[in-house]
Parts: C-alpha cells; structure tokens; sequence
C-alpha cells in the first residue's frame, strides 16, 4: 500500500467492485506490476473511495454524472 489512507482504498475497492464486478477488479489488481500498483492504489482510493464513496451524493445522482 502506498502512501495513502488504506481505509479509503477499502472504501474504493468496495465501491468499484459493486461497480465493475469484482472478477474484473481483482483481474485488474492481480495484474499490476511495480509501475501500475501505485496508479491502481490511488484511483481506487481518491476515484472510487474519495469521490465516488462521497455519501452527500446518493447512488442514483452518481450515476447520472457518469
């Protein structure tokens, strides 16, 4: 785990797997290598725990900005 918060990257990695399906998500993870790890940490972590995880919008309106 890189330099971020890890409950976050939990939050995210829920949140994209309800998403995109959890095969593609860990497919995805389990494929990383020592230069794409970190960006797939922080996009899970910032996209989809930070922004998409955000309660104040509700799942439905999310969906609409994407």
């Amino acid at each position: 785990m890189s330099a971020f918060d890890e409950d976050l990257f939990l939050k995210g990695l829920e949140q994209r797997k309800a998403t995109l399906g959890a095969e593609y998500v860990e497919k995805n993870l389990a494929a990383a290598d020592d230069f794409t790890r970190p960006f797939q940490e922080a996009m899970t972590a910032w996209c989809w725990g930070f922004g998409w995880g955000d309660d104040v919008i509700d799942g439905h309106c999310q969906t609409k900005r994407a």
